[in-house]
């Protein structure tokens, strides 16, 4: 357990050392203690401290490997020549050392292309959002016309592609999960 997460929660609350051994019934010196790792509450103390902070004791116990930063620079790009269309990963590309439990990523489709020949059929939920442009979404039975701004939910396994069918560039960002 990190007691440092209980200082600056602490800290955030606007609250003394003093004010939460107060409202915890533990000593200052005890809270101290724990702040500075030099001690490990028990679980019962631990509830107690989290109540008051109102959190979660797994907060405490996370080690911050649940959280992943992708850094513009780091971001990994995927080029198709044939359908001259880019793939930028927003975050990594799940691996031995992450689970990333969703892939998304952002694409430029330009005018007048398909981001596929083919109906695509994959296990995954997917979300598509216009950021720039107008879409239009072809099931196998209906369009749907998107414009910038606009998002659209897709169920796994409903055949679709998506269409740019004004003179721009349409910008899109996908997220699928399971990734």
């Amino acid at each position: 357990m990190d007691g440092r997460k209980i200082r600056k929660l602490r800290k955030i609350n606007d609250m003394t050392i003093e004010k939460l051994s107060e409202k915890t019934g533990f000593t200052a010196s005890y809270i101290s203690q724990v702040e500075r790792n030099l001690i490990e509450p028990s679980l019962t103390a631990l509830g107690k401290i989290c109540k008051i902070l109102n959190v979660s004791p797994y907060y405490f116990l996370d080690d911050g490997s649940n959280v992943i930063v992708t850094r513009k620079e780091e971001r990994q790009v995927l080029y198709t020549a044939e359908k001259d269309m880019e793939l930028e990963y927003l975050l990594p590309i799940e691996n031995e050392n992450n689970k990333v439990k969703l892939k998304v990523y952002k694409f430029i489709l330009n005018s007048g292309k398909w981001d596929n020949d083919n109906f695509s059929i994959i296990d995954s939920d997917k979300c598509v959002i216009i950021i720039k442009g107008k879409l239009i979404v072809t099931f196998s039975d209906y369009n749907e016309i998107l414009d910038e701004g606009d998002s659209i939910y897709i169920s796994s396994y409903v055949p679709h592609k998506l269409f740019n069918p004004s003179d721009e560039k349409a910008e899109v960002v996908c997220i699928i999960t399971p990734s």
